[in-house]
């Protein structure tokens, strides 16, 4: 009977441990996905820059690696910014909101404005991230402590 108790126990401790894990990997996904972003905006800044290109051709310049890291699965290649921010799975609401806004605004004003927008909404993303990453350690100290105690608590109150 002890045998199954301990059992019992260690199986709640390693589940603790499990969200934990994929808990804080979530948080660095979201982390490493708007990097992503901020190359792709920069990206899309250069090409503005350089080539006045329309969205839809900046996209199929765009390194297929540097769209997945967005978050972008499936085929065929999105053709303008909005179906592009649409299709991907956007970790962390405000970085959603920003890029919502860049997608919308996108394509209506002249070169010398497209880049003004860019280096906005690059702004914003480089504040965003700068204050998660700000953020991580701390999110990643108490989702391991949260879910930890929490296994643990269970244990305590099983036995």
């Amino acid at each position: 009977m002890h045998f199954y108790k301990i059992a019992g126990a260690m199986i709640l401790v390693l589940s603790g441990c499990a969200g934990a894990w994929f808990m804080n990997s979530a948080a660095s996904r979201s982390l490493s996905q708007t990097e992503a972003f901020i190359s792709f905006l920069r990206f899309v800044r250069i090409q503005i820059e350089c080539f006045a290109m329309p969205a839809g051709e900046i996209i199929l310049r765009c390194d297929r690696t540097l769209l997945e890291e967005c978050g972008l699965r499936g085929e065929p290649l999105p053709t303008t910014l909005d179906e592009l921010v649409g299709r991907c799975a956007v970790r962390d609401s405000e970085v959603g909101e920003i890029l919502r806004g860049f997608a919308s605004s996108f394509g209506k004003g002249y070169r010398d404005e497209q880049l003004r927008e860019c280096d906005y909404y690059l702004g914003l993303l480089c504040d965003r991230r700068q204050k998660m990453s700000e953020e991580l350690p701390k999110k990643k100290k108490l989702n391991s402590t949260l879910c930890i105690c929490w296994a643990l608590a269970l244990v305590i109150l099983f036995l």
